[in-house]
């Protein structure tokens, strides 16, 4: 590995997403591209020609040069491990795609080997670095709304980009919706929840067809939350939309975007809450007082707790409506604290290798739960 100047690259799997995180890794002083490799042979020259470097169809020749530090994989789930399994071999960093692999099974051979090797396979969970994400998990663990009690994540995504024949509807190819997808908002609730199980689940098929298009599942989290997800690959793409809605003991907090763009919350909190949300937690934010109350409808009992409430606000938070911007800026903050632990061990990631794992497992769970 390059102990001074920038590592090398090598990208496994160039299609729109991997030329996606190409540009946004393109702006990292401490990343140079090595190699990509691409399944299209009659592309390989312009690809060469468009990154100015050598494009291979066989991912283990990538993986044989000695120049490329970490292997980034962004190739369909199914190949996940044994790519994985390839570049550890070889002495090789590995920033995976998720799912880490499409069984448990495989996931731990690939811990452990990432282990006996000494090098790190994390899973690339972009959702922990986000500012939304960020001061979503700083205000419930202030506390100022009460424990989280209940939890609703709506995931409708278009089906524009994945028609009949490609591989995301081949459940042995991708693992199917709770697997390919889920994964990412198994994590990110895990992040701003802690450990959860999943208690039940369930599938829909596309009528007349063998097409998995809809999933849901239920998880209690240790914390008492209960959270209902909903996976629906049948949107038009103008109507492609997530949300997530948080129901705590006193109020709500509301997040638009499977990648993060902002958030409401609608809550009743005293003076002292009420400063704190729109100081430290949220800065910049815009907060409106809908209601105030006196001494007397102030004090209340709330499962069992008095408390004294002063105001009814609506705080709204976004700092960046871009996107494309903000997914990007994620990539390359994930991949910077990644080298930044390479470097430095001491270095604390926020995305570490059993992250991929755990997600994984309750993934493995709903679709056992759903009949497979």
């Amino acid at each position: 590995m390059a102990e001074e100047g920038p590592l090398g690259l090598g990208m496994v799997g160039c299609g729109a997403f991997g030329m996606f995180c190409l540009d946004a890794f393109s702006r990292l002083d401490d990343v140079r591209l090595i190699a990509v490799t691409h399944v299209r042979k009659d592309l390989t020259n312009s690809f060469g020609k468009e990154l100015g470097v050598p494009v291979f169809g066989d991912p283990m020749k990538l993986m044989a040069l000695a120049d490329v530090d970490i292997v980034h994989i962004a190739t369909p789930p199914s190949s996940h491990a044994e790519l994985a399994l390839a570049a550890i071999q070889g002495g090789k960093h590995v920033l995976c795609e998720k799912p880490l692999a499409t069984n448990c099974r495989d996931a731990k051979e690939v811990l452990s080997a990432a282990d006996k090797a000494g090098v790190i396979v994390p899973v690339n969970f972009v959702l922990r670095h986000n500012l939304v994400t960020d001061v979503v998990k700083a205000v419930i663990d202030s506390r100022l709304l009460g424990r989280v009690l209940a939890g609703r994540l709506t995931n409708c995504a278009t089906d524009s980009p994945v028609q009949a024949g490609h591989w995301f509807w081949d459940r042995t190819v991708s693992g199917g919706i709770f697997i390919e997808h889920g994964t990412h908002f198994f994590d990110l609730y895990r992040h701003w929840l802690g450990c959860g199980e999943v208690i039940d689940a369930h599938t829909e098929m596309r009528d007349g067809t063998d097409q998995q298009d809809r999933a849901t599942c239920t998880v209690r989290h240790d914390c008492g939350a209960v959270v209902s997800h909903y996976h629906g690959f049948d949107q038009v793409l103008m109507m492609d939309r997530t949300g997530h809605r948080l129901v705590c003991e006193l109020g709500d907090i509301y997040v638009d975007g499977w990648i993060p763009l902002s958030l409401r919350i609608d809550a009743v909190v005293d003076e002292k809450g009420a400063c704190q949300l729109s100081g430290e937690l949220c800065p910049g934010c815009e907060m409106q007082t809908v209601e105030t109350f006196d001494e007397r409808h102030g004090k209340v009992i709330s499962r069992g707790v008095r408390r004294d409430l002063t105001r009814r606000i609506h705080l709204t938070y976004q700092p960046n409506a871009d996107k494309q911007a903000v997914y990007a800026n994620s990539i390359r903050q994930l991949l910077a604290d990644q080298i930044a632990f390479i470097r430095d061990p001491s270095h604390v990631r926020r995305v570490v290798e059993l992250n991929g794992y755990d997600s994984l497992a309750m993934a493995v769970r709903a679709v056992e739960l759903a009949g497979g």
